[in-house]
This record gives C-alpha cells, sequence and structure tokens, in this order.
C-alpha cells in the first residue's frame, strides 16, 4: 500500500517539474516578446522629424498600449530628461539604474532594471540610443505588463514569478501588490545556486511551515530569473486520492493489482495530454484517455471564446465551427463541477449538440474563465475519481496548450497564425507544386481608419480574417495568417495556376460583395492580392508575392495578380 501511494507521489512530482519546465519556457518567450515589440516601437518614435510628431506619436502609443507607463527623451548633450506625459523624471535621473545590452537585438537596444517612478509605482525600460545625441526610453508598466502570466500553473497552487537580478526584487507576481518587494523565494537559497554559476536548475525551501520546489531559470539576455514551483502539499493533494482508493482495496489483492495497473496507464496517457501543443491533438488523445478509462457511448468538445460568447466544435482537421453564442450560458457552468444528468436535464449547450441520453457534463476552467465543456455520453455513472482526475488533467493541459498556443503562434486580434508560423510552414511545403502562397491587402484601409475610426477598422480586420477562414477551409488551406496591419496572407492547396487564381478570386469576389454595417450603414471595402506559387525558399516565395501585390495595387486595387515567375 505504501509502494502504490509514494509511485502516485513520485508521479505527481514529476508531473510538477514537467508543468515548471513549461511554464518557463512560456513566460520567457512571452516576456522576450514583448521587448522585441518595444523595439520596434523604439525605432518608430525615432522616425519621427519634430517634436510634435514625436509626442503625437508617443501618445498614441501609449494611448494604446496599456502595458506602456510613459515614453521618456534624453538629451545626452544637455542632460535634460522628458516626459511625454509631462510626469516629474527625478526617478530616470537615478545613477543607480543598470542597462543591460540586448546585443542579440541590437547594439543600441538596452534594459533597464526595476526602478520606482512613484512611491509604490514601478517599472522597467527599454532604452533605444541611436546615436551619442539622445536616448529615447519606453517604460513598461508593470501592473499590465506581465500579468498575462497569471495564467501559468503548476498544478493547483503553483505559480510563475519573476525577480530582478540587480535588484533582487519581483518584476512579476500573482499578487500586484507584491510588484517590487524582496523575494522571499529568491533568498531561500536560488540566489546562492546563481551566484555559483548554476544558471538552471531546481530548488527546495522551507518557508511559512510548507516545503516548497521550484524550477529556476536565469540565463536570458535580460538578466531576470524566472521561477516557478508549488507547494510540497500541492504534489501531495494529487496522488491523496489514490491513497484512499489503494486503502478501500487493501483486503482484495487482485483488485489492488488491477487498480494499479490502471493508475500506472491513465498518468501515462494523462501526461501525453500534457505534451500536446495543438488543440486538435488535445482532443484526439483525451478521446484516446477516454476510449481505454471510461464506459460511454460518445465524447463532445466544445471550445468556449470568451471574447465573442462563442461555443464551438473541432474537427480531426483543426476547422472550427461555432455552435452558439450566448452570453450568458458561460455563467451556467462552475469550476470544478462534475454533473452526471439524464436528458431531461441537459443544459442549452447539450440539446444543441443533440445530446439525449444520460451524460457527464465536465467544464474546463483556467483563472475561472471557462476555456471548454465536455459532454461524455455514459448510460451507467463511471467511478467518480477516475472522472475527475481526468477532468483535472485535463483542465490544466488545456489552459497551458490555449495560452501557450496564443502567446507563440496566434495573431491576438483575429486568432490567425503569425507570420513565423506560415514561414515555417512554407519551408516545410517548398517545391511542392500544388501549393500556392497568397498575399493580401485591404484597399485604402487608412482611410477607412480615418474616416471612420479604428475601432470600425479593427472590425473590418476581423470580418476579412473569418471570411479568409471560411473561403479557405481546411484541410485544403495549411495556413491562414496576419502578416501585420492590414495585411494577410495564406498557404493553400491547388491542382494548378489556375485553380489557384480562381480561389483567391472568389475570395476576393466575396469580400467585394459583402456589405458591412457600420453605425447601422452599409461599409463596402475590397481587397487586392498576390499570389505564387511555393519554391526554393520562403523568403523567395514571399517576394513573388508581394511583386505581385503590388502589380494589383498598381492596377487599380480589387485585383488577383497571379505571379507565374519561374528561374
Amino acid at each position: 500500500m505504501a509502494y502504490f501511494a509514494y509511485q502516485q507521489f513520485k508521479t505527481s512530482e514529476q508531473n510538477a517539474y514537467l508543468q515548471s519546465f513549461a511554464n518557463l519556457n512560456t513566460a520567457s518567450h512571452l516576456v522576450s516578446a514583448q521587448i522585441e515589440a518595444a523595439s520596434s516601437k523604439l525605432f518608430l518614435l525615432d522616425d519621427a522629424k519634430s517634436i510634435t510628431q514625436f509626442n503625437y506619436t508617443a501618445k498614441r502609443i501609449l494611448k494604446h498600449s496599456p502595458i506602456y507607463a510613459d515614453v521618456i527623451y534624453v538629451n545626452n548633450e544637455t542632460m535634460q530628461t522628458r516626459s511625454v506625459l509631462l510626469h516629474s523624471t527625478k526617478a530616470q535621473q537615478d545613477p543607480n539604474i543598470i542597462w543591460t545590452p540586448l546585443v542579440k537585438m541590437s547594439p543600441n537596444i538596452a534594459i533597464s532594471s526595476l526602478y520606482e517612478k512613484t512611491p509604490g509605482y514601478w517599472v522597467f525600460a527599454v532604452k533605444y540610443s541611436p546615436d551619442h545625441q539622445h536616448q529615447i526610453w519606453l517604460e513598461f508598466d508593470l501592473m499590465h505588463a506581465t500579468q498575462s502570466l497569471r495564467g501559468l500553473r503548476t498544478l493547483n497552487d503553483g505559480y510563475v514569478f519573476v525577480i530582478d537580478r540587480h535588484t533582487e526584487r519581483l518584476i512579476f507576481h500573482p499578487d500586484p501588490t507584491r510588484i517590487g518587494s524582496p523575494s522571499i523565494s529568491y533568498h531561500g537559497g536560488v540566489s546562492e545556486l546563481i551566484a555559483s554559476g548554476q544558471q538552471f536548475g531546481r530548488h527546495e525551501y522551507y518557508y511559512q511551515d510548507q516545503f516548497k520546489m521550484t524550477v529556476f531559470d536565469a540565463n536570458n539576455p535580460l538578466d531576470w530569473v524566472f521561477i516557478s514551483g508549488t507547494d510540497r502539499s500541492d504534489i501531495l493533494a494529487a496522488s491523496n486520492q489514490f491513497t484512499l482508493t489503494g486503502i478501500f482495496i487493501a483486503s482484495l489483492l487482485f483488485i489492488i493489482i488491477s487498480i494499479s495497473y490502471l493508475i500506472h496507464q491513465l498518468n501515462h496517457a494523462l501526461r501525453l495530454l500534457n505534451q500536446q501543443t495543438e488543440v486538435a491533438d488535445f482532443k484526439s488523445q483525451f478521446r484516446a484517455t477516454v476510449d481505454r478509462f471510461l464506459s460511454h457511448q460518445g465524447v463532445q468538445f466544445c471550445l468556449y471564446d470568451s471574447e465573442n460568447d462563442q461555443f464551438s466544435t473541432l474537427d480531426f482537421h483543426g476547422n472550427s465551427t461555432i455552435i452558439m453564442c450566448d452570453a450568458n450560458l458561460a455563467s451556467y457552468f462552475m469550476p470544478g463541477d462534475i454533473q452526471y444528468k439524464g436528458k431531461h436535464q441537459a443544459d442549452p449547450l447539450a440539446k444543441k449538440l443533440m445530446i439525449r441520453s444520460r451524460h457527464y457534463s465536465l467544464p474546463l476552467f483556467s483563472n475561472k474563465e471557462l476555456i471548454a465543456v465536455i459532454y461524455i455520453k455514459a448510460f451507467f455513472p463511471n467511478f467518480h475519481t477516475l472522472v475527475r482526475m481526468i477532468r483535472d488533467y485535463s483542465e490544466i493541459a488545456l489552459s497551458n496548450v490555449l495560452l501557450h498556443k496564443k502567446l507563440m503562434s496566434k495573431d491576438v486580434m483575429t486568432q490567425l497564425d503569425n507570420k513565423h508560423i506560415i514561414r515555417a510552414a512554407i519551408d516545410q511545403n517548398i517545391d511542392n507544386e500544388h501549393v500556392f502562397f497568397a498575399l493580401v491587402d485591404i484597399d485604402r484601409f487608412q482611410r477607412i481608419n480615418d474616416e471612420h475610426g479604428h475601432k470600425c477598422g479593427d472590425k473590418i480586420i476581423r470580418e476579412t480574417a473569418e471570411i479568409m477562414q471560411t473561403c479557405f477551409s481546411k484541410p485544403r488551406a495549411i495556413s491562414h495568417a496576419r502578416y501585420g496591419g492590414d495585411e494577410f496572407c495564406v498557404l493553400f492547396h491547388a491542382t494548378d495556376e489556375n485553380d489557384a487564381y480562381e480561389q483567391c478570386d472568389i475570395f476576393r469576389q466575396l469580400i467585394e460583395k459583402r456589405g458591412y454595417l457600420h453605425n447601422d450603414q452599409p461599409l463596402h471595402y475590397t481587397i487586392s492580392m498576390g499570389v505564387t506559387r511555393v519554391w526554393v525558399s520562403q523568403h523567395i516565395t514571399i517576394d513573388q508575392a508581394d511583386k505581385a501585390l503590388y502589380q494589383a495595387k498598381g492596377l487599380g486595387r480589387n485585383q488577383v495578380v497571379l505571379n507565374t515567375f519561374k528561374s
């Protein structure tokens, strides 16, 4: 009996470490993406031709990006420091601020140590020094900049926090009031390990009557320390249910052997859930797990989009289909709830999915927000502990899949792939004569923004993305992406150049004919497209599509131009 409990404890401990490693990787990528985005805005500010244009651009950046606190201009010759928001710059003149060059990004870019802008208001800055005459700082508001890390968790109680090595203060903590305070965990032994030369590893320490297990990573150009972990009690809690099960069946040896084998196999299957990076793969692995360990007559998997209040299903190719749009239905489900219902107690979503038998309803949450609902049809109740374990592990695994996918591969506004994902997809299809690449540009988009406002422009971008996904559905489409601003691209299969052109022209006609209502008035817009066959390299492919797009604009816009370039 003790052996089974110990084995389950070791499995839970290993799962905690694996989740912590994954959390550190995701957190590091998120922060790096934000620093890169800040660098591009600094380059934009440096291009300003006058003080008036500089102030206008800076205020627009601050208005539309709550993660930024202020823009600071420093004249190296006069040593004058100016805040765009006209705040005091006494904090920025502190000689104790330490700058770390980000050489891999640019020799002129550096990141500061943590400093207190005003009492209790902690920030850090990314600095661009194009010459010896001036500097431009873009300050990050830590109350906003790193709060997206709150979704990263280890088991139930663990979380991620980040420390500035120079000040040894917290840059991020799930409790915002802790930002800027000294880190107890860092001084619990991690700082000594880093000082000895160990940049990555595990550490355990004792704090507030609890043994803490952590994984730390200080191997990054920011001079930050990323730490993820949880309490030992959290690891023990994950194994308590199986210890109780073992006690209950202690008198029956053959049941002990059967349950032990079942637990071992279930843990292996659930670990595979944690290894998935795509929602479609997660769904497939979840179905395989349920098929092995639960008696059922079918599984229905529904994702929930909280921004649009949409419930949608997913096929095996990754195509989603919206089932319901209901702003109030999400409040029907509660975190941790597992219900076994008859057909007459089915909720509205189950009825929409045509579930007419007894079933389990398993809502999955991330940070108290609904992310999915799973229905398992079952004529008879299953072992509740198995159902609970599958639900709990699935909730954590799906939360990490969605967060990782959002941070690493998706455009935030449209949920299309980003340019890095589609570039990789082009590389995978080089010289495939049946794969084509198209660049899409919304015609006169700046005029739409100027005449109708950016909110209307954002809706036009989302509308274009939805129509593109509908027109180029998977598996015919390999990847849909937002390439930047009002520019999109799609990688798709076609039998030949004529077929590729026809597919793109159908998309162009759909956009042209579709009337978008803005302030109860129809608003029509058009697109231009450049199409080419994928070959040689991603750079040549994109360049040829770009040339075709440029030609389409030159022909008067609202055109599709096919580039048949060969060499």
